[in-house]
């Protein structure tokens, strides 16, 4: 007697779930979505991503990036890599692995192999706790020097020598002594600093004295100016009364061109200066240029939660590891055999 068509399509179903059981059990499953992520990892980590369409260095960015990658830019853009943890395929990788983990922590339960299950266990509750972390506020990252100030978020981050301030409105929030490299309470906000580099500080003078600097040609005039290398590696400053432009290129050659004809009027590589050692240089006219180091830091602001959250998957993801090591590397101090025929030191065999 034919089977009816609901219970074929409930055989058909059932046949197909357990060939989906079998594909995220087997190697596969855990290391075709392990591999796409690492390369979206790779991939945004080489290529900056692009920032909201709304934020103001967005169209800074576009233009770089168009620079950088030339007619790549437009595939890449409608594939979805500028802004790849937006894609569906970014997040169906995280799913897939997700599932893939689940039956291989259900499966290592049965089987008794208790470091593979809690390796898949630990690593699955990684995932799980950074979902629930998309629901919490982002951390604010910003790199700076002292002496700067830069928007966070809602509020105003400034870093001064030994100190760290957050502002709303003009008004003081909260501040702190800042230290680098450890954990710092600023208003809402558990800061973490580090140290990620150094930028030359630039200013000029005159024949008639100190002169004016520009980031750009249609810059406001600035007494000094910081001259942080774009992502190509180079940075560029102009000194209008001179008519120079400045061009400082990875690794430290600093290079004055003449404004309009491009002829080169000096090129020097500099040497490498501690935080806070200041370079003279006298140029053709009696001009001065003085380079002074600044340390730049990076300063990521966690809302608490957030924190705690990142510190959760963080151990989660190191116990999974340790647990997966555990599961493959063979036990060093197993106890002797007790079969029978076999002797133990200094006894003879039954």
């Amino acid at each position: 007697m034919p089977l009816p068509n609901w219970a074929r399509g409930i055989h058909k179903g059932l046949h197909l779930l357990r060939r989906a059981w079998g594909w995220l059990g087997s190697p596969w499953g855990i290391g075709i979505p392990a591999v796409l992520l690492a390369l979206g990892l790779l991939w945004m980590f080489l290529a900056s991503q692009a920032p909201e369409p709304r934020d103001p260095a967005y169209g800074l960015w576009v233009a770089r990036a168009r620079l950088r990658f030339g007619t790549m830019f437009d595939p890449l853009e409608r594939l979805g890599l500028w802004a790849l943890r937006e894609t569906p395929g970014w997040r169906l990788a995280w799913v897939v692995l997700g599932l893939s983990l689940l039956v291989h922590a259900l499966e290592a339960v049965t089987a008794q192999r208790r470091w593979a299950a809690l390796c898949a266990a630990a690593l699955l509750g990684a995932i799980l706790l950074g979902i629930a972390g998309q629901a919490l506020p982002p951390p604010v990252s910003i790199s700076m020097t002292p002496g700067e100030g830069r928007p966070a978020g809602a509020f105003w981050l400034t870093l001064e020598e030994g100190q760290i301030a957050l502002w709303e409105q003009g008004n003081p929030v909260g501040g702190t002594t800042f230290a680098p490299n450890r954990p710092l309470r600023v208003g809402p906000y558990i800061a973490l600093a580090w140290r990620e580099g150094a930028v030359l500080g630039l200013r000029a003078a005159g024949p008639e004295g100190p002169l004016t600097l520009r980031a750009a040609l249609d810059a406001p005039s600035v007494p000094s100016l910081l001259l942080r290398p774009s992502p190509e590696g180079e940075a560029f400053a102009a000194l209008p009364q001179a008519g120079w432009i400045l061009q400082l290129s990875l690794p430290r050659t600093l290079t004055v061109f003449r404004e309009g004809t491009g002829e080169v009027v000096w090129q020097e590589a500099l040497p490498s200066l501690r935080d806070g050692e200041t370079l003279e240089r006298a140029l053709p006219g009696g001009y001065v240029l003085a380079l002074t180091a600044h340390p730049v830091y990076q300063i990521v602001l966690f809302p608490p939660l957030a924190l705690v959250q990142w510190a959760l998957s963080g151990a989660m993801v190191l116990i999974g590891l340790l647990a997966g090591a555990l599961q493959i590397l063979p036990i060093p101090f197993a106890p002797p055999s007790r079969l029978p025929g076999h002797a133990e030191p200094g006894r003879p065999a039954a």
